[in-house]
């Protein structure tokens, strides 16, 4: 093999998993291994600094005013960008009584990082924070009725603040194509029920930046709080970040649309035989979440019958829809069932089964090689075995932290 032919892949799994390989460059149809980590104090400084669209955030400050962060819950270096925000508050002299951090709900109900946790001790005592409560009808009160006529019910905390800053990353999402800025809003700090209805499979017929109802509706609820700035993230490979960005609510949130194609869209001519996605463990874990959102990924740019190889280092046992592999029988057939029963994890579940029904997937893993086999995958207990199987491959596509990446066939 020519030098200058050669392609040295490298990709990143897990905590410590690292997978190398030597390829014949002309059969490496795409090689992205993640955009690199920024050092993330200094690019919320930055951020905050330089506002889009929008003066410094101390020109819209009520000094007495309640201030509000909602912060969405699995945000990378979350007590990082939080004491960088405080100390741009702190300059202008707000009381640090009056910054309450509030967490959506979230169904799964995992336990989340104190995102105070970097604060000055003197500060940090002051400064509020909760996980909003849907439960509790007192936390929650009637913003107004949406266009469609559906009645928007929020967090009181966040409808009686001065200020209320959504902060959390902009990433792809099966039902609003892109999550971020006021998706924190809706359903994660409104009712219970806003919550069971909000659980669904998205729109896989459409790419992120077709209209999608669901994402109409969040945005209008931010234009009825009246937000005005918000600070949204890109992630890095891994678990950290590579972009912040501040400004006007929605001016944010356009940009960090743009950034995130930028770094994450992977877009092919034509779909190739192979496709390698690295699962790392990031802000949310390493589960079947991950898992999921990667092999669709797979599955977006591969052809029919093609191969999924798939590296992480998971060892979740597989929730209810996932397990439903186990009982055999065409993956599909049970897509139905599925539906109708609506398990927490309804939608990994659905993504496992259609990348099954379109081509092969292999897994590296630490669960038993015999359960993965029960979830009709095929067990890899080796990176050599994952060089074997692309090494004779026509067109292999390599895909780094694949979870937080979108694939598109033209």
């Amino acid at each position: 093999m020519a030098l200058q032919e050669s392609l040295t892949v490298s990709l990143k799994y897990g905590r410590q998993g690292h997978f190398s390989c030597e390829m014949h460059s002309p059969r490496v149809a795409v090689y992205r291994p993640g955009p690199k980590a920024r050092d993330a104090a200094e690019a919320t400084r930055q951020a905050l600094a330089n506002p889009i669209q929008f003066p410094t955030l101390d020109k819209a400050l009520v000094q007495d005013d309640q201030i509000v962060l909602a912060l969405e819950r699995n945000t990378p270096q979350s007590p990082v960008i939080v004491n960088e925000i405080w100390k741009f508050l702190s300059r202008c002299e707000i009381d640090p009584a009056n910054l309450l951090i509030i967490q959506p709900a979230e169904l799964l109900a995992r336990a989340e990082q104190d995102p105070r946790s970097l604060l000055p001790d003197n500060v940090k005592l002051k400064v509020g924070w909760k996980i909003h409560d849907p439960t509790d009808a007192n936390s929650i009160a009637l913003l107004t009725n949406a266009s469609t006529g559906e009645r928007v019910s929020l967090a009181r905390d966040v409808i009686d603040a001065g200020m209320v800053i959504p902060v959390g990353l902009t990433r792809y999402d099966p039902i609003l194509g892109y999550r971020g800025g006021a998706s924190v809003f809706y359903p994660g700090l409104s009712t219970v029920d806003a919550m069971r209805t909000s659980i669904g499979l998205g729109h896989s017929e459409l790419s992120p930046r077709e209209l999608r109802p669901k994402r109409l509706f969040v945005d209008e609820v931010a234009w009825l709080m009246g937000v005005q700035f918000a600070v949204q993230l890109i992630a890095s490979d891994g678990a950290g970040v590579c972009e912040v960005l501040a400004g006007g609510a929605e001016f944010t949130h356009h940009k960090s649309k743009e950034r995130l194609d930028h770094h994450w869209l992977i877009s092919l001519s034509e779909r190739v035989s192979t496709v390698v996605v690295a699962v790392t463990h990031d802000a949310e874990g390493h589960g079947w979440y991950q898992l999921g959102r990667a092999i669709e990924v797979a599955r977006q740019l591969v052809e029919s019958d093609g191969k999924i190889i798939v590296l992480s280092e998971i060892s979740e046992e597989p929730g209810a829809g996932v397990a439903v592999l186990k009982e055999g029988e065409d993956p599909e057939d049970h897509l139905q069932a599925l539906r109708t029963a609506a398990p927490l994890d309804l939608l990994p579940a659905t993504q496992l089964i259609q990348a099954l029904g379109w081509g092969r997937v292999y897994l590296r893993s630490r669960l038993e090689p015999s359960l993965v086999e029960d979830l009709q995958m095929a067990p890899l207990s080796s990176d050599r075995e994952v060089e074997r199987l692309v090494s004779d491959e026509d067109s292999v596509a390599f895909i780094g932290s694949a979870q937080h990446a979108y694939g598109i066939v033209d």
